[in-house]
């Protein structure tokens, strides 16, 4: 994995050093959202979601109208969240149709298919889309993704 022979000691400890990423949670459980940074790992990744396996597709958040284009986002989601007894709608599209259910962690991803931190700009955009919002099931509001498309 390493070249111990070109590496000098606190070079390995750098590269060894535990990598981070910042995004943006949407937790339905705790009916809390904001941006966090966690451990960049599937453990760090199953950990702030809860779940055992995830899911990390790419959708566009907000509508293309006119001049105003949705930027390109990868939600980690709960791939079993549809499983459990009375899943909790988490991102729902332009027409109010569920899109995800479960917490969602959203990042982006780079030109080489690497997951990467979100930005303040980022941030500020993905705010404007996460409304409090109630279902026939869960009728007390909370934080809900809106104007979540299929990329």
């Amino acid at each position: 994995m390493f070249n111990t022979e070109e590496m000098t000691l606190d070079q390995f400890a750098e590269a060894m050093k535990p990598r981070t990423i910042t995004g943006y949670l949407i937790d339905v459980q705790n009916e809390t959202h904001g941006p966090r940074t966690i451990e960049k790992s599937l453990q760090g990744y199953y950990k702030t979601i809860g779940c055992r396996l995830i899911s990390m597709p790419e959708h566009q958040i907000g509508a293309n109208r006119g001049r105003f284009h949705g930027k390109r986002f990868t939600i980690i989601c709960d791939d079993e969240a549809l499983f459990v007894d009375q899943p909790k709608i988490s991102a729902i599209d332009n027409l109010g149709q569920p899109m995800l259910c479960g917490n969602l962690f959203i990042v982006k991803t780079d030109d080489q298919g690497d997951t990467v931190s979100l930005d303040p700009a980022d941030i500020k955009y993905l705010e404007r889309f996460v409304l409090l919002q109630g279902t026939r099931k869960f009728p007390k509001p909370y934080p809900m993704l809106h104007q979540c498309e299929y990329a």
